[in-house]
């Protein structure tokens, strides 16, 4: 019933936002905008990637074709909602984004309900377009949870922001319920330098479910290759630590990830995880920050700006000599025309220990994506 209903409130409302756009804007004080992305491109990578050993895989993907539709009445309400479709290899999806209502309260406090991301991770909260790299790092995409439906209250200053939420992914088929709170600061903020400082931490309660994490490393189109022990859970505590330092065109970012999983028998398992990012740009050019967040990037030049990039992740999921410990390291660049197009080009070393799917772990990966925004 919950599946259905999500889908006939997406296509109810794309529907209506394209036939009554004309009338909503003309209806004050009520604003509406259309938007969305295209990010599509291409991976290739080797045996590493693949469960089966294959030596050379190349797929087109389609990342995420994004519709949004943005409402606003008076200065106190708005609201938001997204649907978007992706291709991976064989696999077709169409996913329900964010749906949900905002009140924007005194002194910057706000009060949301609805479907949207847990505030939790700063990579995490990061749109797609807002990211310097093709994917999320492992760590973020292998810890951090993504969009549930939930009920959650903040502040969001310049300097500093607080966030708690109650979730739950019982609409997507779940069968999670969480506590997920985010506290971030920013020490020192002036044009030239920002220092961000950020903590969040999440109780789980899973449910008895089937408990695993599964990740394909950092290539959208690859195998889940990178796996946590299989067991039934009852709970879990989930934490995070979070810094950045930008200054002038350079951008420092690092997270650390850990996550205490209490199995129905009683036992406690543990896994963790750690990246660390930087990214410089070659053009007069560096990234802007926002309230807890990093801001997309607005290029000086009619030629648009160049930014190189290098992250190491890693991740341990192995407890009690079951899973893997995983690496990724990833070199690449990313190019910024205007505020509507963006190219990214990256080359990624893996390495993996402990328990593996692939018959061999080895092979390295390019993955290159273009994004459109309108």
């Amino acid at each position: 019933m919950f599946a259905e209903l999500k889908w006939a409130l997406l296509i109810i409302g794309l529907t209506l936002a394209f036939s009554l756009q004309p009338l909503l804007v003309m209806a004050s004080p009520l604003e509406a905008e259309l938007g969305g992305y295209v990010a599509a491109g291409v991976d290739h990578y080797g045996a590493f990637y693949d469960e089966d050993g294959e030596r050379s895989t190349t797929r087109g993907v389609l990342r995420n074709a994004k519709l949004e539709l943005e409402l606003s009445w008076g200065k106190r309400w708005e609201a938001e909602l997204d649907g978007s479709y992706k291709i991976e290899g064989d696999k077709k999806e169409l996913d329900l984004g964010d749906a949900y209502l905002v009140y924007d309260g005194p002194s910057r406090f706000e009060a949301q309900v609805g479907r949207f991301k847990e505030p939790f991770g700063l990579e995490r909260l990061a749109s797609h377009t807002n990211l310097n790299t093709s994917e999320r790092s492992l760590v973020s995409s292998a810890f951090a949870p993504g969009r549930s439906t939930g009920i959650m209250a903040g502040q969001y200053r310049n300097r500093g922001t607080w966030s708690l939420g109650l979730f739950t992914d019982e609409p997507d088929g779940g069968a999670t319920h969480a506590v997920t709170a985010r506290l971030t600061r920013a020490p020192v903020r002036s044009d030239s330098q920002t220092v961000h400082l950020g903590a969040a931490v999440s109780y789980r309660d899973l449910g008895d479910s089937r408990f695993q994490i599964k990740d394909e490393g950092e290539v959208f189109s690859a195998d889940n290759v990178i796996r946590s022990p299989r067991f039934e859970a009852r709970d879990a505590w989930l934490a995070g630590l979070e810094a950045a330092w930008l200054y002038n065109r350079l951008t420092v970012v690092a997270e650390t990830m850990a996550q205490n999983v209490r199995r129905t028998d009683g036992s406690r398992w543990q896994f963790a995880g750690a990246y660390l990012q930087a990214g410089v740009f070659l053009t007069d050019d560096q990234r802007y920050y926002s309230r807890g967040e990093f801001d997309r990037i607005e290029p000086r030049h009619r030629a648009g700006a160049l930014e190189l990039v290098a992250r190491h992740s890693a991740v341990d999921l192995r407890d009690r000599n079951l899973g893997a410990e995983a690496s990724e390291t990833l070199l690449g660049f990313a190019w910024y025309l205007g505020e509507v197009f963006q190219l990214r080009l990256n080359y990624l070393i893996p390495d993996i220990r402990g328990n593996t799917l692939m018959a061999a772990p080895d092979g390295d990966a390019v993955t290159l994506r273009a994004v459109l925004r309108f």
